[in-house]
């Protein structure tokens, strides 16, 4: 019998004493004895919006992946549970089962996949903690077979020899660890570090696996470039515009000054920095990794002595699925504001509909099916003739 023979006889004896002892009795067991279905619906109400759009069968797995998480996972109630009666009556390989459970805790993993040895097998790398680990899971086959995927959400737990996933794999098309570490600090603010971001993870999942909700948005690219946001900000205590006149355009307003370029300030780029007099602060934004970089070095010519790396890295899907799953506006330049021309309120309506109707389509061209754009320009309250024609050049420029 080969490695990968033994091993699925191990992973597939350890999945039917799972069921018996964990779905078929100790989730009941836990759940009423430590309230945790009232705990999950209270940690669940805040996103009522969110869940509404799920299938009730998901809601539920999540719920058993939830208490499944609150008894394995590293103090969790198994230590306890060893001791009880009702444990001890179980036959000796369920009880042996659980002993191994605690020994090792279970917890949640954002991860990529670095290897597929066998198949339902997969080394896996965890996107923050950088621990790599091989995993079974014929649910990661099945959802590789209709697409592909950038991130994993798993909750996983080892069973002697590899790990398995218990509960509902989470998959996700158009995120990377920097957008999952993005939603972290506008969900909790006083998250700075990766060790930060799973222990925030491993206290509440339930906001982290929200995130299903944006997860067939895919990347969003012009050409070869990724679509996203990009900014720094820097403490800079005097600033001359007078040293970039050369190789930028400058503006000044309310004690703010914009710095573009002719060419990379541009579509698709979007490269520009700000600079705020009284906060001494350089802010600096793109739309894509190659317009930052150009702008770092553009303004490092002019002996800025700027680091290339970014503060902020997020995939516009992302933001997308933060403002929803938070309810929450994200500004990330505020300073772009006092450079806009506000439109009369006639026309600022009219646009409003307008990027309703397209923050409604994107997601449906993105995904490569054709929109319905008689019921989008009703939903976005547009004219349809004039949604036909946006959405028409929209399609068209996505294509293209």
């Amino acid at each position: 019998m080969t490695y990968f023979s033994k091993l699925l006889a191990i992973c597939n004896q350890i999945s039917a004493v799972s069921v018996k002892v964990l779905d078929e009795f100790l989730l009941y067991y836990s759940a009423e004895r430590e309230g945790l279905d009232n705990e999950m619906d209270q940690r669940l109400r805040r996103f009522k919006h969110v869940i509404k759009e799920f299938d009730k069968s998901w809601i539920n797995m999540i719920k058993a992946q939830y208490i499944g998480h609150r008894i394995f996972k590293k103090n969790g109630f198994i230590k306890k549970y060893l001791q009880h009666a009702a444990i001890k009556e179980l036959l000796p390989e369920q009880q042996s089962f659980l002993r191994q459970q605690s020994a090792t805790p279970w917890r949640y993993s954002f991860s990529t996949i670095t290897g597929n040895p066998q198949k339902d097998f997969y080394q896996m790398e965890d996107a923050f903690t950088g621990e790599a680990y091989l995993t079974y899971s014929p649910s990661i086959s099945k959802i590789l077979s209709d697409g592909s995927v950038s991130l994993w959400f798993n909750l996983i737990g080892f069973n002697g020899s590899c790990w398995q996933s218990y509960g509902p794999v989470t998959s996700f098309a158009g995120f990377h660890p920097d957008d999952i570490f993005f939603f972290a600090t506008e969900l909790n603010p006083a998250i700075e570090t990766d060790e930060d971001l799973t222990a925030d993870i491993e206290n509440n999942p339930i906001p982290y696996l929200m995130l299903m909700s944006g997860s067939q948005y895919p990347f969003i690219f012009h050409g070869k470039d990724e679509m996203l946001q990009v900014f720094a900000r820097h403490s800079l205590a005097s600033f001359d515009s007078g040293k970039l006149k050369k190789d930028f355009k400058t503006e000044y307003a309310k004690g703010f000054y914009r710095i573009s370029h002719g060419i990379w300030s541009d579509h698709p780029h979007f490269a520009e920095a700000y600079y705020a007099e009284e906060q001494q602060l350089l802010l600096l934004s793109a739309l894509t990794d190659r317009g930052f970089q150009v702008l770092v070095a553009a303004l490092n010519k002019h002996g800025f002595g700027l680091p290339a790396e970014p503060d902020i890295r997020v995939h516009l899907p992302m933001l997308q699925s933060t403002r929803f799953i938070l309810g929450k506006e994200i500004n990330l330049n505020p300073y772009a504001e006092i450079f806009e021309i506000e439109p009369e309120p006639a026309v600022k309506e009219e646009i409003d509909k307008l990027n309703r109707l397209l923050a409604l389509a994107l997601p449906v061209i993105n995904a490569g099916r054709e929109p319905d754009i008689q019921a989008l320009a009703k939903e976005a309250g547009v004219d349809e003739a004039t949604a036909r024609e946006l959405l028409n050049q929209t399609m068209g420029r996505i294509n293209k």
